[in-house]
C-alpha cells in the first residue's frame, strides 16, 4: 500500500513540475452540429480571450474564410494570422494567410479562388494581450 502512495506522489509531483514555465496555449475547434448546417464554437477557459470563431464557406469555387475574435477586456490588443489551408496527401497545407489586428475585438473576412474537388479549412493563430490560442474551422469541399 505504501508503494502505491509513493508512486502516486511521484507522478503528481512530475505533472506539477511539467506545467511550470510552459506557455499558455489553447486550442479550439469549430464543430458541425448533427441537427443542421449551423456551426458552433467550443470555447475553452481563456484568461484574456472571450471567444474565437473561425468559419469557412464557399460559393462555386470561391472560398470565404473568416474569423471573429473577442477579448475579455475591450482594451486588450489582438494580433495573429488567419490561414486558409487545403487537405492533401493526409495532411493540411497552408495556401495563403492574412494578418489579424485589433483592440477588444477583431473581424477578418477574405475571399479566395479555390480548386474544385479540394477540401479547405480556416485555421487561426491569435494572441490576445500575451495569451496565444489556435482555432480551426470545420472544412468544406468545393
Amino acid at each position: 500500500m505504501k508503494f502505491k502512495k509513493t508512486i502516486v506522489t511521484v507522478i503528481t509531483i512530475a505533472l506539477l513540475l511539467a506545467g511550470v514555465g510552459t506557455t499558455n496555449i489553447s486550442y479550439s475547434v469549430e464543430l458541425k452540429r448533427t441537427t443542421g448546417k449551423d456551426y458552433q464554437t467550443v470555447e475553452p477557459f481563456w484568461d484574456n480571450i472571450s471567444s474565437i470563431s473561425p468559419y469557412i464557406s464557399a460559393s462555386g469555387t470561391t472560398l470565404y474564410p473568416e474569423v471573429f475574435i473577442k477579448a475579455k477586456n475591450p482594451s486588450n490588443p489582438i494580433s495573429g494570422t488567419m490561414y486558409l489551408e487545403r487537405y492533401s496527401s493526409g495532411g493540411w497545407i497552408s495556401v495563403t494567410s492574412w494578418s489579424i489586428n485589433g483592440t477588444g475585438s477583431a473581424f477578418l473576412s477574405k475571399s479566395y479562388r479555390g480548386t474544385s474537388g479540394v477540401k479547405y479549412r480556416t485555421r487561426v493563430v491569435v494572441t490576445v494581450d500575451g495569451e496565444t490560442a489556435v482555432a480551426i474551422s470545420g472544412s468544406c469541399v468545393i
